[in-house]
């Protein structure tokens, strides 16, 4: 176990360090690389490297796992560098086939010098684990380090913009005092105000920055170079600019106090999570070599029960837990253009869809109307048909896999039974090669009794006795020798003909399968109320943006929709879709929003357009909008503590619930079975 802990340690340390200087290296990398368009390299192997990188970057990203893996790449990567979207897909890649690379390097190492895919299997399942809590810190780090820079930033531009009045000198002098993070930032945010066309620097910048505050401040800089700054002198607000970094101010603090509180209220826990993936296999070898007997229970159904439902609920825990550090803002991601498994499985199987039309609900019923708009509202693609399909493959899957699980329990406690030698008394602890020789040659001869007398016909306790009387060479069947050896035979003969699959584990099957058939809809539940998490956030960052943007005076109902469209995730379509018809008819394309977005903050801020469009200006229209805001960033603080005291108390609990299972589980409750069935069968050795 010494020696696979030291190749997992090994193997992760290598790929997060290799990982780790690649993007230090390409971080401070000085000389400016000419970014490669997709398609328009010189040479044919960058040619067909570009081709394929664009194209594993997209299959990547509809598997789920290798999705997330590749969005934490890539946050990294855009924090430390600035590219174009494709040279940012293919630097992920060259990271990922890397990663993949090393990976495949170590386990054929592993598999020549020490063959056993057990320790292939520790050690991929070693390299997830820390590859994953390496990567969460390192992202995390530098998020937390961003942040404190770009409040700082906000700062410097403050103070330089109030003595040039220009904003790109301010930035230019603020670039100089930046930690290495904000600085790469800095410099690309400068380069858009110098450019020809910051318009459409702008457009390719809010592609791949990596956060919605670098957008504010680079869009914000843009709109004061082109159309100056507006100086309120009646109500004595002062600069719209400066009002707006302080509004960005105001959300980075918000930021930073949740990040540090809820990285605070969570430390070490992922770590605790992980321990009976590492300790399971010392504890037992321990138990197994003070308590021989102790190998009986972890080689029967009970232990196999034990030991996967440590693992299961240690890898629950850790994922759950990796969860609830999870703090990144929503991103809007094009909607692939793909075939989903379900809709082929049911053109290519025959008599499949009337099958699953047959479990779906009634059309025009109350069910079929709730799941409809359930779907909707988790803004998930699937059809009802689809739905029916998932429940139906999870619940077979669940079914075959405890089924099989079953089966292999019986079939592992049969051969532990006919095969393992195990000493009759529980505390033959220090068992030395003599007495276990004569542990094995008596596991010998109780599996070839077994064997033989399963061929009997008309089998009786007497004939049993009798046999193993005889097979011992005593003739006194009564003998006490004879009387041990036959309950023994008996025992095991009675444990192997019991080992098949029974009815009552087929009807646990199948009632677990009737739990798991929802496991679909609450998954939808659970997108729903991200969703609306998602949605409340995104009506006060559209509120942010409009009290920054009323006051500049050339500010039109369009241009507004076209800066909401730019920080939107949640609504990003259907302002698309607004923009696209607005020439059609402003009223038309504000009334088509108000048909496709239903929730009501949202709604009151459509309202406030339509005003705008027909009687009022926009700064007439959103007067009461700094009120608004401020309620909503008390109501975002107020849910941020109690996000916080949640997710703390409960990954408390989380993260104790796998040592507690390794406890209780797996070695003490083991001890005080074999302890309970050893002192009973000595009471009667004694009788």
């Amino acid at each position: 176990m010494l020696n696979i802990l030291i190749y997992i340690s090994f193997a992760g340390f290598s790929i997060l360090v290799g990982l780790y200087f690649y993007l230090k290296y390409q971080a401070k990398k000085k000389v400016k690389r000419t970014s490669v368009e997709f398609g328009s390299t010189t040479t044919t192997w960058q040619v067909k490297y570009n081709l394929i990188s664009q194209q594993a970057y997209i299959r990547s990203l509809r598997i789920p796992l290798l999705k997330k893996m590749v969005m934490r790449i890539r946050l990294r990567i855009e924090t430390l560098s600035v590219y174009d979207e494709y040279a940012l897909r293919r630097e992920v890649m060259r990271i990922l086939f890397t990663i993949g690379g090393l990976i495949t390097f170590i386990v054929l190492g592993l598999l020549a010098f020490r063959p056993g895919w057990l320790v292939t299997f520790w050690v991929l399942l070693g390299v997830l684990f820390l590859s994953g809590i390496l990567i969460d810190f390192f992202v995390y780090r530098v998020e937390a380090k961003l942040l404190n820079q770009l409040k700082e930033f906000n700062n410097r531009v403050r103070f330089y913009y109030q003595q040039t009045k220009m904003v790109d000198e301010a930035i230019y002098e603020s670039i100089q005092f930046v930690g290495p993070e904000m600085k790469v930032q800095a410099n690309r945010i400068f380069s858009i105000l110098t450019s020809v066309d910051p318009e459409e620097e702008m457009a390719k910048y809010e592609e791949v920055a990596p956060s919605r505050f670098l957008k504010v401040i680079a869009g914000l800089s843009v709109l004061v170079k082109d159309q100056g700054d507006v100086i309120d002198k009646e109500n004595g607000k002062g600069s719209a600019f400066l009002r707006g970094l302080t509004s960005v101010n105001q959300e980075i603090n918000t930021e930073i106090l949740y990040r540090s509180k809820l990285a605070y209220s969570l430390r070490g826990i992922s770590v605790l999570s992980l321990v009976p993936i590492f300790f399971a296999l010392p504890i037992q070898k321990w138990a197994t070599s003070t308590f021989p007997v102790m190998q009986s229970f972890y080689e029967s159904r009970l232990g196999f029960l034990s030991e996967v439902t440590v693992y299961g609920i240690a890898l629950l825990s850790y994922l759950l837990i990796r969860k609830m550090r999870e703090v990144n803002e929503a991103k809007y991601h094009t909607t692939l253009k793909r075939t989903q498994w379900e809709k082929w499985v049911l053109e290519k199987i025959p008599g499949l869809f009337k099958l699953v039309k047959a479990f779906s609900p009634n059309p025009f019923s109350k069910e079929h109307f709730k799941l409809t708009k359930l779907i909707k509202d988790a803004n998930s693609p699937l059809k009802i048909e689809w739905l029916t399909l998932q429940k139906m493959v999870l619940a077979l899957g669940v079914v075959i896999l405890l089924v099989s699980g079953f089966t292999y329990a019986h079939a592992r406690e049969k051969n532990s039974v006919l095969y393992s030698p195990v000493p009759e008394n529980m505390f033959a602890s220090n068992v030395t090669a003599e007495d276990q020789k004569g542990f094995e040659e008596m596991t010998t001869f109780d599996r070839q009794v077994i064997d033989d007398i399963q061929q009997m016909e008309g089998l009786t306790p007497e004939k049993v006795q009798a046999y193993v009387a005889e097979q011992l060479g005593i003739k006194d069947i009564n003998d006490q020798k004879v009387k041990q050896a036959t309950s023994r035979i008996v025992e095991k003969w009675l444990i192997v003909k019991n080992s098949f699959l029974k009815w009552w584990e087929v009807l646990i099957s199948i009632a677990v399968a009737f739990i798991v058939w929802n496991i679909p809809v609450w998954t939808l539940m659970f997108q729903k109320y991200l969703r609306y998490k998602d949605m409340e956030n995104e009506v006060h960052q559209h509120l942010v943006l409009i009290s920054i943007l009323r006051e500049f005076d050339r500010m039109s109902v369009y241009t507004l929709l076209t800066w909401m469209d730019r920080f939107a995730v949640v609504f990003k379509e259907p302002i698309l879709e607004a923009i696209q018809i607005y020439d059609a008819g402003p009223e038309e394309a504000l009334e088509h929003l108000t048909e496709r977005i239903s929730f009501e903050p949202f709604q009151q801020i459509i309202e406030r357009l339509k005003l705008a469009v027909i009687r009022i200006s926009i700064k007439e229209s959103f007067d009461d909008i700094d009120m608004e805001r401020e309620f909503y960033l008390e109501q975002r603080k107020e849910a941020n503590e109690r996000s916080i005291e949640s997710k703390g108390s409960w990954a408390e609990w989380i993260g104790l619930a796998p040592v507690i299972a390794l406890t209780f589980l797996y070695l003490v409750i083991p001890l005080i079975y074999i302890s309970f069935v050893e002192s009973q069968d000595m009471i009667m050795r004694i009788q």
